[in-house]
């Protein structure tokens, strides 16, 4: 008889079973480092959008008190500062007939001193609801987000017989011949519905936009007649992205009253008495989530809190994906140019 060698069955057992130890380790080790590369993209996803945006509204924000006459800033300061009020919601002088006091100059009316346009709390969508009963709202209500518009004087200079004043958030040029009136610039900035998304995506696809108008200075004409503007051209629109996926969008306003330095929301401002308070600065805060999905990971939960400057607030549950995402609260403090001088004014 041959001789015959091999393995026996419990060597192939052995065998079996090791190769299975290492091919399940090998996997594990494959899943282990593919979640940590997504979670690494999403985090660097919300950082490079959410500093991108925030320092673009930042350098905007700082514009407001640009080449204006006066250091007060409040809901009567024309040509710069916040845009609180117009035609519409302004308080009126003593005059007859009374002159509207109003951040956009008197004259300017119909839809685009409509005051949807104006700085507005709790004014738009958002993906959040409110977390603490003690916050001025019920635990489980929707919250909506606010809307903050600036003006400002650009600083012009001349360029081939054309003012330049840079350009606005959209980045359209501001440029026209300079046998015309200068222009103020206007900005909005809201959230709204980003349709460029992807059919799985979580709650409603916001992002925070900028939607940008002008209007020419009170001026002279040629044949010497006085024109006022009536209307703040290209304003009111969809405006350009400039922040994508932003679940909330929150704005105070930092005002001096009685000696007291404090931020309120945009309608507490507006329903102090008149005169009312210089505002000094802005801040600004957005819970900011990542546009590409952390996969199913359970350490990210639906239920997460998170506090944008003076709310705490939790995500709406999705209702159409079991995926998840990274979200980043950010916010951002802004003195506003030369209203911390001038205190007699």
């Amino acid at each position: 008889m041959v001789k015959q060698k091999g393995f026996t069955l419990i060597e192939l057992m052995i065998a079996l079973a090791l190769g299975l130890v290492i091919t399940a380790s090998a996997i594990l080790l494959f899943f282990t480092g593919q979640k940590g590369y997504f979670l690494q993209r999403g985090m660097a996803d919300v950082q490079d959008n959410a500093n991108f945006g925030l320092n673009q509204i930042t350098k905007d924000i700082r514009l407001a008190n640009l080449n204006v006459d006066q250091a007060v800033i409040n809901d009567r300061t024309s040509y710069g500062g916040v845009v609180l009020t117009s035609s519409i919601n302004a308080d009126k002088d003593n005059s007859t007939p009374a002159i509207p006091l109003s951040n956009l100059f008197r004259t300017i009316t119909g839809n685009s001193a409509n005051a949807n346009l104006l700085s507005r709390s709790a004014l738009h969508d958002s993906n959040v609801e409110c977390a603490l009963d003690s916050e001025g709202c019920d635990l489980g209500d929707d919250l909506m987000s606010d809307q903050l518009v600036i003006q400002y004087r650009p600083q012009y200079i001349e360029v081939d017989g054309e003012w330049f004043g840079g350009f606005d958030c959209e980045g359209n040029p501001i440029q026209f011949a300079i046998t015309l009136p200068k222009r103020i610039i206007v900005q909005r900035y809201f959230l709204r519905i980003d349709t460029n998304a992807s059919a799985d995506e979580p709650n409603q696809t916001l992002a925070l936009a900028c939607d940008a108008g002008w209007y020419a200075e009170p001026h002279v004409n040629a044949s010497g007649t006085r024109v006022n503007p009536t209307a703040v051209t290209g304003f009111g629109g969809d405006g350009e992205i400039i922040m994508k996926r932003v679940d909330h969008f929150r704005v105070l306003l930092g005002i001096e009253n009685n000696s007291r330095y404090q931020y309120v929301p945009v309608d507490e401002y507006m329903a102090l008495a008149a005169p009312k308070p210089r505002i000094l600065s802005l801040q600004i805060g957005a819970l900011v989530r990542s546009a590409q999905t952390v996969g199913r990971d359970n350490l990210i939960r639906d239920d997460q809190q998170f506090r944008v400057l003076d709310q705490t607030v939790s995500v709406t549950v999705p209702t159409n994906t079991n995926a998840r995402y990274v979200r980043q609260v950010v916010s951002q403090t802004v003195a506003l140019r030369n209203t911390f001088g001038g205190r007699g004014q």
